[in-house]
């Protein structure tokens, strides 16, 4: 694909004088789009247009390529920015004698856009094929319940009078932010517009999503930057923002792997049959906002319902943890052998360790492929990936009962990495990632004599805390494995290395 972005900017601001080139924060405020363009490493050629000899010094300075003098009669204050960026096209394509496939428009005023932003507009677009691309964020206010217009005989109205009674049945209504623009080349050069009838929008958070229009647009926009340290990167371990749902959250790991995603900033969604109301309010004060949903997963309606109740409530989901784990209605028959395994039992545990995921999966799956972006994780277990050593689990107990590693645990976990596999391929060319998280063994109440037999196999010498996989999880829910799919990402301190 060959793609260009353009950035327009005029010289003349009634709003904020100059404010193209203004300083914030030791650079122009047009330098810092064009950085983010280059630094994307996207584009073929970022092409600059404006009326403004300085604004277009100020833009070859940060790494524009191509500085385009804009038209007098494109850069009046009533002047369109389509036309400006059509021009700016089909200038750039005189220039360099190429003709692009996808054209991208960044925002001079919208320096709080991240570069991660650009990428996931430009593989929304390329994805579904769409026409066009537009960025928003979420909007404060509903259309249907307190967004009103005055009529021409002055009285007020709601905007979109509707029959709607509550605002979680209303559609999402979105502020657009202007901030980035991606379209088919050829649609917009025959047809130059904003609005096709297959527009798509990425969605970007409220604090990404402020321009620079006012002197008090500037302050709040320097201040934000000034707390992300003059980055146009967030940076990759940070889950800030990020909605994340973890399954078998009430479980002892599941507990772990909630609080480490909260801690990193997540907004974390707590799914389990039961007690995910505590797990939720512990969450709550850790990152500030929480959801406890109790579900269950082999029902492939209530995962459905849990997962619009979600986005209704927190946002759009970013990442899914497939964590939750069944040992059977009762938990002696789980560790009978094979012999006398129960079929019953076999069929309860499989519809929680490999439909449900699948459940889950495919409640989540598309939405994300439909924005252009997520992580799915599902739990799997080195006893998928090799066989259990019986041998240590002579004289071992768990909760005071005598403990193995049952078949069904075994060919339920394989399962799961075989299912990664498969929507890892199937959903990679929407931007959704699907990888394995695999433990070892985890201190979790066993008895001194399995935990002395089991370190006595790893290289390392124990078994592992459960911060160990918690973090392991961190790492593939944030951008920092933004190229690892289709992975089974094995913490084992070296035992299935032997």
């Amino acid at each position: 694909m060959k793609r260009i972005c353009t950035i327009c900017a005029r010289g003349g601001s009634k709003g904020l004088p100059g404010k193209n080139v203004m300083p914030l924060l030791g650079k122009p405020l047009i330098a810092w789009s064009v950085e983010q363009a280059v630094q994307s490493g996207l584009f073929q050629y970022v092409a600059v247009s404006s009326d403004d000899d300085t604004i277009l010094e100020a833009a070859e300075t940060a790494g524009a390529k191509i500085l385009i003098r804009r038209p007098s009669d494109l850069a009046t204050d009533s002047a369109a920015k389509v036309p400006a960026i059509l021009h700016a096209l089909r200038t750039a394509e005189a220039q360099t004698n190429e003709i692009f496939d996808i054209l991208v428009d960044l925002d001079a005023t919208s320096p709080l856009r991240l570069v991660e932003d650009i990428s996931g507009a430009i593989r929304l677009l390329e994805s579904t094929g769409c026409t066009n691309v537009i960025t928003g964020a979420k909007a404060r206010r509903s259309p249907y319940f307190n967004l009103v217009e005055r009529s021409p005989d002055g009285f007020i109205n709601l905007s979109k009078p509707s029959q709607i009674t509550r605002r979680q049945d209303a559609p999402a209504a979105f502020d657009m932010n202007a901030s980035i623009y991606a379209w088919q080349r050829d649609a917009f050069n025959s047809t130059p517009k904003v609005f096709y009838d297959d527009t798509l929008l990425y969605e970007m958070p409220e604090d990404r999503s402020l321009d620079i229009d006012t002197p008090l647009d500037f302050k709040i926009v320097e201040l934000i930057l000034r707390e992300r340290g003059g980055s146009n990167r967030q940076d990759a371990f940070s889950l800030e923002g990020k909605v994340a749902v973890v399954t078998g959250a009430s479980g002892i790991l599941g507990r772990y792997f909630c609080r480490s995603l909260a801690e990193r900033g997540a907004i974390v969604a707590a799914l389990d049959l039961k007690g995910t109301g505590e797990v939720a309010d512990e969450m709550q004060r850790i990152s500030g906002r929480s959801l406890g949903i109790d579900m269950d997963v082999s029902d492939p309606s209530s995962c459905m319902s849990a997962i619009e109740r979600i986005e209704q409530t927190l946002g759009p989901v970013d990442i899914l943890h497939n964590n939750a784990a069944s040992k059977g209605p009762e938990l002696a028959r789980f560790f009978d052998p094979v012999e006398t395994f129960s079929p019953e039992i076999w069929r309860d545990i499989m519809k929680v360790n490999i439909d449900g995921y699948f459940f889950m999966a495919q409640a989540v799956g598309p939405r994300m492929a439909k924005r252009g972006r997520g992580s799915i994780i599902q739990t799997c277990s080195i006893y998928g990936v090799v066989g259990p050593d019986q041998r240590i689990y002579e004289g071992s107990d768990y909760l005071g009962m005598p403990i193995n590693t049952p078949a069904v645990y075994s060919a339920s976990k394989a399962g799961v990495d075989g299912l990664t596999k498969y929507l890892a391929t199937y959903w990679g060319k929407d931007g959704v990632r699907v990888n394995s998280l695999t433990p070892g063994g985890v201190e979790s109440g066993q008895n001194k004599e399995f935990s002395r037999r089991y370190s006595a196999r790893v290289p390392l010498g124990r078994m592992a805390a459960p911060s160990d996989i918690a973090n392991a999880l961190a790492y593939l829910a944030s951008d920092a494995s933004s190229y690892v799919t289709g992975h089974n990402l094995i913490v084992d301190g070296g035992l299935t290395a032997w």
